[in-house]
């Protein structure tokens, strides 16, 4: 009963974004990533593809993936300054991968990452920012 709340206030929450549309930069996940070290940044982008990849509830959002690179390398933090960090976010995806795992009792190169996207959504977090709705 409680995945079933959780399910339902996750989809409540998801249809207050609208499919197909960027989120603002004055959201708060969205700052968040914004802000966020680039190992961090790139690790979070890598698996918020893994969930849209493993969900048929959501899509990557591409779009704010290009705006946030542009901002982002206005700033010296971008994909143009990744380079020289490849190590760096090798480590911290790998650790993120890890955590999310955990965090979510899936293994998420095989399993459905539906539950876990919801989960995401719900509380917000800057790997949800990268989620868009899909639209059935």
């Amino acid at each position: 009963m409680k995945r079933g709340l959780m399910v339902g206030a996750a989809m409540t929450l998801a249809a207050c974004v609208q499919p197909g549309v960027t989120r603002s930069f004055d959201d708060p996940a969205v700052q968040q990533l914004f802000t966020m070290p680039s190992p961090q940044y790139y690790a979070t982008l890598t698996l918020a593809n893994t969930v849209a990849v493993n969900c048929v509830r959501y899509d990557y959002d591409a779009d704010l993936d290009q705006a946030l690179n542009r901002a982002r390398n206005e700033y010296g933090r971008g994909s143009l300054s990744a380079n020289g960090l490849r190590d760096a976010i090798e480590l911290e995806t790998d650790v993120s991968r890890r955590s999310f795992a955990a965090k979510h009792g899936v293994d998420p190169d095989q399993d459905d990452l539906c539950g876990a996207g919801d989960a995401e959504a719900l509380e917000g977090s800057p790997l949800s920012a990268m989620l868009v709705p899909v639209v059935s």
